[in-house]
């Protein structure tokens, strides 16, 4: 996702198992972090990513740091928001869906209008995109498209103008374990 300054990389690891787990690992080039959420207990465990530069393949490792409960504040400021999708386009694999985040219960208030392209998958992972790109809405379990895709781009709607657009620029399967001490 391009910034003002710098391009922003942001990747996310989703469980097939249970994706109420989430690996949001964040670089810029003055820091990097990586935070494993618990969404169903409002959890944020805590990790030091270590580059081995003896490890030729570049294959992060992870070192526990702490554990923390999200603030319970977080989830009452956003509890009278919602959202819908709606269908603009289909084409093939793909579809054009319009995101519109209300901040009022009734949804007359527009916090945040998103285009997506969104392509077919075998499951759900719009919950990785959530996590990567809709600060502040990232915890919230109840935004969810609850249909199978990927989404490969967005871009916001602000003022009628499109701003910041975001590519997924690669996806893959992998086997990653973490341990969090009890």
């Amino acid at each position: 996702m391009p910034t003002k300054d710098y391009v922003r990389k942001r990747t996310v690891y989703s469980s097939t198992a249970n994706p109420n787990y989430m690996l949001y690992i964040y670089e810029d080039e003055l820091k990097q972090s990586a935070n494993l959420y618990d969404l169903e207990n409002k959890k944020c465990h805590i990790f030091k990513i270590i580059r081995n530069k003896a490890n030729k393949e570049g294959k992060l490792e992870f070192k526990y740091k702490k554990s923390r409960k999200v603030k319970q504040s977080y989830y009452d400021h956003h509890k009278h928001d919602t959202y819908k999708f709606e269908v603009i386009k289909k084409e093939g694999a793909f579809t054009t869906v319009l995101l519109t985040y209300y901040s009022d219960f009734n949804a007359t208030i527009t916090k945040h209008l998103t285009e997506l392209k969104i392509k077919e998958s075998d499951q759900n992972y719009f919950r990785n995109f959530r996590m990567a790109m809709l600060h502040p809405m990232e915890l919230l379990m109840n935004v969810d498209r609850f249909e199978n895709g990927l989404v490969v781009e967005s871009v916001q709607i602000r003022d009628g103008e499109r701003v910041y657009p975001s590519k997924l620029v690669h996806s893959e399967q992998v086997e990653l374990e973490l341990i969090v001490p009890n």
